[in-house]
């Protein structure tokens, strides 16, 4: 074999790697929906995933649309972010033996929550999720019942005022 036959990619080679490449890109399909500092940092991710669904409780709503919105104020506030979340594992291992994420009650989870809610910890938290997730238009309809503006149609008068098929309000 020579050498610029050795250096030349075969068509059954290179079928074989783009397969490979493209199996390994599905394959990471599913956690590559989640931002890439959660993807860095799975630990401090899963950590405020939880806060974030226990403050706003969807249980259809993936979790991207939790971390997302969480990046700006992890890269403005992350030390706060830090020790708010430290805190309250601290508050959890004392009350109950088990870091915050660590506990399977809700009603211990929300207790330790009405702890904090003044602080500027949680209601960064809360303050930026809440517009996260609400003024997020890919959930509106499918998770929250909201078909979006109306004046562009006339208005809710003779479109949908009365039509609330909202199962969670």
């Amino acid at each position: 074999m020579t050498d610029a036959s050795r250096a030349m990619l075969s068509r059954r080679r290179f079928l074989t790697l783009t397969g490979a490449l493209t199996a390994g890109s599905l394959a990471l399909g599913a956690t590559g929906l989640w931002p890439r500092w959660a993807l860095a940092e799975p630990e401090l991710a899963n950590r405020l995933l939880r806060l974030g669904r226990d403050i706003y409780p969807h249980e259809a709503i993936e979790d991207r649309y939790y971390l997302e919105p969480l990046t700006p104020l992890l890269e403005e506030q992350r030390d706060m972010i830090a020790a708010g979340l430290d805190d309250l594992d601290r508050r959890a291992r004392a009350a109950h033996g088990h870091a915050y994420a660590g506990i399977d009650s809700g009603a211990e989870r929300e207790a330790l929550l009405r702890e904090i809610q003044d602080g500027d910890f949680f209601q960064a938290v809360r303050n930026t999720l809440v517009v996260g997730l609400y003024n997020d238009s890919e959930l509106w309809e499918p998770h929250f019942g909201y078909q979006g503006s109306s004046w562009e149609q006339g208005g809710y008068l003779n479109r949908g005022f009365d039509d609330l098929v909202i199962d969670w309000l």
